[in-house]
């Protein structure tokens, strides 16, 4: 009797217990660049999944003593290792599971995008570990009692399941993101302009416009998550100069600029941004006749250092920016203080900007801007600054 309820024990205990070691899982270290990362990324969606996860500080390799011995010590019944690279947010899973002997049970091969990617990586990890179970002979022998005589030919005996790739491991995900992403956005938002020239008479060439209305439109495309390019646009909407004397009337005024840049940068552990960028810009501020400033014109180069953090994924990302202008023209400036000038400019920009499934994206921008401006003339010299802020919004959409 008391043999019989062991028996009966043992009976009810032992697949509760097999139950538990198949949904642990040994999860060894990965290798490639931005592998930390992405294992604990891989971690947390297994365990999202129902399995014990536990990071081992070394890898097995090839070895399936190795292995065994790794699954053993974590009381695991798996093991998944292998390989995962980055650049940008997308990620290429090359991951192998074995069983606690070192079997092979599947292999995984995925390029993804973001935590949502890796969801899916979990879920490809999660089917060839449903082989485990059934592969793993400690268990199945533990509750299998032995036959009392050999009454089959080898033939017959039922084999155990053969190690195969789960469904779909080795094909590349058909959610692989373009190596091409492009952005379009449009906005409005508010600009000022301030320009002093002071003459070695003492006369003061004064103007300001703060703020003035403008719309605008940026467009953008990434190349594999490295190259870029860039265009900007915007103009100013119902602008009107005033003179001070009104008895002179109004001044005609339209403000316009344009620039468009390309460049490379690189994101250091998915998380920091730097990178240069190279382009052209033109600034025209076009005044109609008045007797203090006339139209400017700046068609200028500029390199600039773009940088970023990524706050929440690409959810939410601060980035800044830095360039210097060297301008080729003044414009009509050179009409009323000389030809003979020295010109030079340097803006900043600060963005917060964001993605929101399945492409909308969204940008808050503020800046500044200043040309110094000296001109020679034979009667001396006239120095000064054009410059101004802007705090724009743009909406838009990913491609």
């Amino acid at each position: 009797m008391r043999l019989a309820l062991i028996a009966a024990f043992l009976i009810a205990a032992l697949p509760a217990a097999a139950s538990a070691q198949a949904r642990a899982v040994v999860l060894a270290p990965l290798s490639g660049s931005g592998s930390g990362p992405a294992r604990r990324a891989l971690g947390r969606a297994l365990e999202g999944r129902g399995y014990t996860v536990t990071l081992a500080d070394e890898a097995p390799g090839d070895d399936a003593a190795a292995t065994a011995r790794l699954a053993e010590e974590a009381d695991a019944g798996a093991v998944v290792g292998g390989s995962v690279t980055h650049r940008g947010p997308r990620w290429a899973f090359e991951l192998w599971v074995r069983d606690r002997t070192g079997g092979p049970q599947g292999d995984v091969r995925l390029r993804v995008r973001g935590e949502r990617g890796i969801a899916r990586v979990a879920a490809q990890v999660d089917d060839a570990l449903q082989l485990v179970p059934t592969a793993a002979s400690p268990v199945a022998e533990a509750v299998e009692p032995a036959p009392a005589a050999p009454t089959a030919s080898p033939a017959a005996t039922p084999a155990a399941t053969p190690a195969r790739p789960s469904r779909g491991a080795e094909r590349p995900s058909s959610e692989e993101p373009f190596p091409v992403r492009a952005e379009l956005q449009v906005g409005a938002g508010l600009r000022s302009r301030s320009v002093e020239l002071l003459g070695p008479d003492g006369v003061d060439g004064a103007y300001r416009a703060e703020p003035y209305f403008e719309i605008a439109a940026r467009g953008s495309a990434r190349f594999f998550d490295v190259a870029f390019v860039r265009v900007r646009f915007g103009s100013s909407v119902a602008l009107v100069s005033d003179r001070e004397d009104p008895a002179l009337g109004e001044v005609a005024s339209q403000f316009f600029r344009l620039r468009g840049d390309a460049g490379a940068s690189y994101w250091i552990d998915d998380t920091v941004e730097l990178g240069a960028a190279f382009g052209v810009g033109w600034d025209r501020y076009e005044l109609s006749f008045n007797e203090l400033v006339p139209t400017a014109e700046y068609v200028h180069l500029r390199p600039a250092i773009v940088s970023g953090v990524r706050l929440i994924g690409r959810e939410l990302v601060l980035d800044a920016e830095v360039g210097l202008r060297f301008p080729l023209g003044v414009g009509d400036l050179t009409a009323l203080h000389g030809v003979d000038y020295e010109v030079m400019g340097l803006d900043g920009l600060l963005r917060l900007h964001g993605r929101v499934e399945p492409g909308f994206t969204w940008t808050l921008e503020g800046g500044a801007r200043r040309y110094w401006l000296t001109f020679h003339r034979p009667d001396g010299e006239v120095q000064g600054y054009d410059g101004g802020w802007q705090a724009t919004a743009y909406v838009g959409w990913e491609l």
